[in-house]
């Protein structure tokens, strides 16, 4: 048998039954900012983006433009698994795989990112098994004139040129299976 619990509502009042009182409070509000930002315009937090930029607060460092890791010899980390365009929700990771004579095998021929469809939610970093890609660039992907061009270009469109980047003092990391595999055979080392 279903047990229900009936919760007794406090009954409104004649003025909370109109709502006029509410009504005028948030009116007032209302009048407040636009009087406030009528008459004291330099207290409104306007930022001329993007020839002034800001440096991001807090976690928001973790969430910027996308870019894939470089190895020491300058070789991409990644492997062209297909994981990060495989879970990516927004559908717009596009990788071309190609062989290679190196004990990693496979390397993205092609790596397309389409910035315009990105929801910046993260999927594809913790998707990646060889820790390749990652979004600690610290550059947001304001608007652009043009969705379909270069992102260089001022456009929203990264291709493989563009997120092949090394940050300075970075550290290589040692995670991934692909880099197992080069120790063991012992080519390389990085």
């Amino acid at each position: 048998m279903i047990r229900t619990k009936k919760i007794e509502s406090k009954p409104l009042n004649f003025f909370e039954k109109i709502y006029i009182i509410e009504v005028i409070r948030g009116f007032s509000v209302t009048l407040k900012h636009f009087f406030i930002n009528l008459f004291f315009p330099s207290k409104i937090p306007t930022i001329s983006y993007p020839e002034e930029k800001v440096l991001l607060p807090g976690n928001a460092k973790l969430k910027s433009r996308h870019r894939i890791k470089l190895r020491s010899d300058g070789t991409p980390k990644c492997v062209a698994c297909m994981m990060c365009s495989t879970i990516c929700p927004a559908d717009c990771i596009h990788i071309e795989a190609a062989e290679t004579e190196t004990p990693v095998e496979k390397y993205p021929k092609v790596f397309n990112i389409d910035i315009s469809k990105c929801v910046m939610c993260g999927l594809c970093v913790e998707a990646c098994p060889e820790d390749a890609i990652s979004m600690d660039t610290n550059e947001i992907a304001g608007g652009a004139y043009s969705r379909f061009s270069n992102f260089q270009k001022d456009g929203l469109f990264l291709t493989k040129n563009e997120l092949f980047i090394k940050l300075k003092d970075e550290k290589i990391s040692k995670l991934g299976a692909a880099n197992r595999l080069e120790n063991e055979y012992g080519e390389r080392n990085d």
